[in-house]
């Protein structure tokens, strides 16, 4: 009997995860959050940006070979670049357990809010680029008025540069299934909602919005 097409590709893609895993070597560290070196360094913030949209994103970003064993994982591929997103702020949550500020990015001020990515500034403390991003965010939102969940009664339009980064923690890979575990904010409409930009440098209004 034939398998549908989409049977093939979710076994495929459980595959490629597990095989990954299996000849990846041991991580011996012990980070206080996943992949918390990467996602608080500040290495990339000397690199060109290169222009992306919040539509591309979900749409055309491949979610790599990665889950919520690789805690140790360094940055590879797509996530060694800086990426400027011109998108609208929906929600920001500023008491995660880990300190950062986490942002949920839409394409429109209208969009579903759960067609989201996240963006997340590290602690001031971990580097002045975080800390200056932070400044300038509270800058923008002014006298904007968050309601109890974080959610922006008014939308905010702005250029959000950060690294992109692959939020695997959130990946649950079955030999079924190959999702999101629910626990991304409301950004879980795909593996690709899990792609981020964190940490982010730098936070601007957008022009004529």
């Amino acid at each position: 009997m034939m398998m549908p097409p989409w049977s093939i590709a979710t076994i495929a893609a459980a595959a490629g995860l597990l095989a990954s895993r299996a000849t990846a070597p041991v991580q011996e560290c012990n980070p206080p959050h996943y992949r918390w070196a990467v996602k608080t360094d500040t290495a990339l913030t000397g690199r060109p940006a290169t222009a992306a949209t919040v539509t591309e994103i979900l749409a055309r970003w491949t979610a790599p070979p990665l889950g919520p064993r690789d805690r140790c994982a360094a940055r590879a591929g797509r996530e060694l670049n800086v990426y400027t997103v011109h998108a609208w702020i929906r929600r920001i949550e500023r008491s995660k357990d880990d300190g950062d500020w986490h942002i949920e990015l839409t394409a429109g001020p209208t969009s579903p809010p759960e067609s989201c990515i996240v963006a997340e500034i590290p602690l001031a403390t971990l580097g002045a680029v975080y800390a200056r991003a932070r400044t300038q965010l509270d800058s923008l939102l002014g006298g904007r008025r968050l309601d109890k969940d974080g959610d922006l009664r008014s939308p905010l339009a702005v250029w959000i540069t950060g690294a992109a980064f692959f939020d695997a923690q959130h990946r649950r890979t079955t030999r079924k299934h190959d999702v999101t575990d629910g626990g991304h904010g409301r950004c879980n409409t795909s593996l690709r909602a899990l792609w981020e930009l964190h940490p982010v440098y730098d936070v601007r209004a957008r022009p004529g919005s």
